[in-house]
């Protein structure tokens, strides 16, 4: 299904240019459109897999060592914070200078990513925030909390599936692969840590529980 909806969209509009559309600039453009939209979304889709399928296989060599992980949370928010401005949204980092953790410094980078874009394209208002620091029972723990609609409760034991959406059309609607949370998964797995979801009416917030050094 998730192959076939773009797939579909993209044949059909290139069927309805080549049967005449073409020839009027008006309708050509918004067929167009909808090829480009759906084509981006193939190759959000196919990288996606890609990189859930050598995680899988063990082909993406995660090798862990002390990082710090305040420059990397900063790096993240600094590249998604055009994103959040578009919508209107306050995006921050709290992570203090000197969160040492045991990770893989790629891998933790684009759990971080997954994890804020996630939140970002979610909340409609309000902000996002990617926090953490030492625990002295769980090592070290970065969250990621929006001010999003929430989750509701029978959704959350599912939420890490792969393809797995809480709204599958609005997902579509906003780029969403179903397979983001998938990848966090896997690689907070992979470097040794936990990652866990709790969501209310007032918003999400994720924790990834790594190692401390």
């Amino acid at each position: 299904h998730e192959l076939r909806t773009p797939i579909a969209a993209i044949r059909a509009a290139a069927e309805t240019l080549l049967g005449g559309a073409v020839d009027d600039r008006s309708a050509a453009r918004g067929f167009v459109e909808i090829v480009a939209r759906h084509a981006e979304r193939l190759a959000r889709l196919t990288q996606d897999l890609l990189d859930l399928s050598r995680i899988e296989s063990r082909q993406l060599r995660i090798e862990t060592a002390v990082l710090d992980a305040a420059p990397i949370a900063r790096q993240v928010v600094e590249l998604l914070a055009p994103t959040a401005r578009e919508k209107g949204l306050s995006l921050a980092t709290e992570v203090p200078e000197g969160t040492s953790v045991r990770a893989d410094a790629r891998a933790l980078e684009q759990v971080l990513v997954n994890l804020v874009e996630n939140g970002i394209k979610y909340t409609s208002q309000g902000s996002v925030t990617l926090a953490g620091g030492r625990d002295p029972e769980q090592g070290v723990v970065l969250t990621v909390t929006d001010t999003g609609p929430g989750i509701e409760r029978h959704h959350l034991p599912r939420i890490f599936e792969r393809f797995y959406r809480v709204d599958a059309g609005r997902s579509r609607d906003l780029g969403g692969t179903g397979l983001g949370l998938a990848i966090v998964k896997h690689l907070v797995i992979a470097m040794g840590g936990e990652v866990t979801v709790e969501s209310g009416s007032s918003g999400t917030r994720f924790a990834v529980r790594l190692a401390a050094p």
